[in-house]
């Protein structure tokens, strides 16, 4: 499990769960013939609901110890209580402590429980996460398509099966990603942007944190953000696997923009209310906003 979530080799999922095709769209926007490449990176799939989404003990928190709440910039390690209740129930089977393998039978069983609430709950509308992320591709390539940066091709891809663990951004950092020059090329990540407040994750971890590669990057992200007078929260780390990390680990320079409401929590995150009229679209505006501005920033001097 702790291989899957980290989008390791997945030697236990290649040997028991046949592989299922998803769909990447792929756009050319700018110079197609410029040597430097900023890839802009959304997914357009949904999620399921599910019991373990609900933001009440996040909001909670939030309102009974604000002070807390702010000083945390990095997200719950949900995973963590999944992968201690195996390592219970094996620390107990060892050393014959039945109340240690016990308690971990328990989580495991609260754990299975979880899972099985959210494989029978429905797909969530998904306009945060992530048609917000979708909505800042289009509005790029009706951006750059009337103002076009002279030296830099864009690349705006659309990813399916990110929600899966980071399906379909592996293929296309196999096929495509990979025949560009890391040198001359970066990536800007798009997963829900439609919350109150604009974000840059600074890395990601499930199970250990690993922040993005070049951090060089998210400084001229942040640097351009101030010029163009739009906010941008640094320092934050998310628990929860992005496309992000699939380019990071291929030695590309790396940012993601998220965004965040009040309780530091993505608004309305795999649940039914993840509907167009709960979008804060003055957020989308500013990522499209960031997004053009990068582009500019990132083309040759003339």
């Amino acid at each position: 499990m702790a291989d899957d979530i980290s989008n390791g080799p997945r030697l236990f999922r290649r040997a028991v769960a046949p592989e299922k095709p998803t769909q990447n769209v792929i756009a050319e926007a700018s110079d197609p013939v410029a040597d430097r490449t900023l890839v802009v990176i959304a997914h357009h799939d949904a999620a399921r609901s599910g019991r373990i989404f609900d933001p009440s003990a996040q909001q909670w928190f939030g309102d009974h110890f604000p002070e807390q709440l702010e000083r945390t910039d990095t997200g719950f390690p949900l995973w963590w209580p999944v992968l201690g209740a195996f390592g219970l129930v094996a620390l107990g089977g060892l050393t014959g402590r039945r109340r240690t393998a016990a308690a971990g039978f328990g989580l495991c069983g609260l754990a299975t429980a979880s899972f099985a609430d959210i494989a029978r709950s429905p797909l969530v509308p998904g306009a945060n996460d992530n048609l917000s992320g979708v909505a800042v591709l289009v509005a790029l390539a009706e951006k750059l398509r009337t103002r076009p940066v002279a030296g830099l091709r864009v690349l705006l891809v659309s990813c399916g099966a990110e929600e899966v663990i980071q399906g379909g951004i592996n293929g296309f950092v196999a096929k495509r990603l990979s025949q560009l020059d890391p040198a001359r090329t970066w990536v800007l990540n798009l997963d829900s942007v439609g919350s109150p407040r604009l974000v840059m994750l600074e890395g990601e971890g499930p199970v250990v944190m690993e922040d993005y590669c070049d951090p060089g990057f998210r400084d001229l992200v942040a640097r351009v953000a101030e010029r163009a007078g739009i906010p941008l929260r640094r320092g934050l780390r998310a628990r929860a696997s992005t496309d992000a990390v699939i380019p990071s680990r291929a030695g590309y320079a790396t940012a993601g923009l998220a965004s965040v409401n009040r309780y530091k929590a993505i608004s309305n995150y795999h649940q039914m209310t993840d509907t167009p009229e709960n979008l804060d679209y003055g957020t989308v505006a500013q990522a499209a906003a960031l997004g053009e501005a990068l582009a500019r920033e990132l083309a040759p001097a003339r």
